[in-house]
């Protein structure tokens, strides 16, 4: 199976949170390719340096470039797709997930994420696994 974790999910991982034993065995399986956005790597960032833990950075994400297959960036078309899933989403969707979500959408990959936000978004849209929430 082929995976993009959100922000969010990454993050439940890194601190140990409700979700990071899920993450892991996506991880754990050889066969899954888990990925990133790369509009996620200054969220992480921002989470570390809003908790004033910023210099550890470096190592978080030599610990992480190990563990992902790729860091996918955003271009015209992820832009694109975001727009059609804000239109065809009923609720408000953050500029950056729904970048990351399209991100997922276009490249046919199942969104990792623990958002409820994201459930506002068709499943023929997004696949998408919901991790338990904090």
């Amino acid at each position: 199976m082929t995976y993009l974790l959100d922000s969010s999910a990454w993050l439940a991982h890194l601190f140990g949170e409700p979700g990071a034993e899920e993450v892991t065995r996506l991880f754990d399986i050889p066969q899954n390719t888990v990925n990133i956005s790369a509009l996620s790597m200054p969220e992480v960032f921002g989470r570390l340096k809003s908790l004033g833990r910023e210099e550890h950075w470096p190592e978080v994400w030599r610990l992480y470039d190990a563990l992902f297959s790729r860091v996918i960036p955003a271009d015209e078309a992820v832009a694109r797709q975001a727009i059609h899933l804000r239109t065809a989403a009923p609720e408000r969707l953050p500029t950056i997930d729904g970048l990351i979500a399209a991100t997922a959408a276009v490249q046919h990959l199942t969104l990792v994420h623990r958002d409820p936000h994201f459930e506002a978004i068709a499943p023929h849209l997004l696949n998408q696994i919901q991790l338990p929430g904090k």
